[in-house]
């Protein structure tokens, strides 16, 4: 897949295989493995892809050309949900913007996005990544004292990308 992310969209190819209905495209002709009213499938990564003329897209690529009729190089889903396709879930980011609005990593054993236990010094150590490095906020007695210092300097640095990861 990650080979075809940048090959743009011909619009009018969409509106000739495609309707939008109900927030997600719908084949309108049979082609191929298609099927007239047969929807995107979910990839291993939950993003919806489609397939036609060889290439397969993710449909919210296809959906934001549909509407905003320009095509970014990234495209940030605001709720997270990878398959909330909605174009009032999806705005234009930059790679680092995109990669602060991700969710807690499934081994993250403190609960919050970039707080960690510092066996050596027995207390949660603090980071955030943000103008392209890991800044250290410190370290903390309490998992409460550490998880207010991140998601305030999260919410300030981050903005309306910050997101806590729950």
């Amino acid at each position: 897949m990650r080979k075809n992310k940048n090959k743009l969209i011909d619009v009018a190819r969409v509106k000739e295989l495609f309707n939008y209905t109900n927030k997600e495209l719908i084949w309108k002709v049979n082609k191929g493995l298609a099927k007239i009213g047969d929807k995107a499938y979910k990839n291993s990564m939950g993003y919806k892809v489609i397939k036609f003329d060889g290439v397969n897209y993710l449909e919210h690529r296809i959906l934001w050309a549909l509407h905003k009729e320009t095509q970014p190089s990234c495209i940030d889903h605001i709720d997270g949900n990878t398959s909330n396709n909605n174009i009032e879930n999806l705005r234009e980011a930059t790679l680092s913007e995109n990669n602060r609005n991700t969710k807690i990593y499934k081994s993250n054993k403190s609960g919050v996005k970039g707080i960690h236990w510092d066996k050596e010094k027995k207390k949660w150590f603090v980071q955030l990544w943000y103008d392209g490095k890991q800044n250290f906020l410190g370290r903390y007695k309490s998992l409460e004292d550490a998880k207010e210092i991140i998601e305030n300097a999260r919410l300030k640095k981050h903005q309306s990308f910050a997101n806590n990861g729950y």
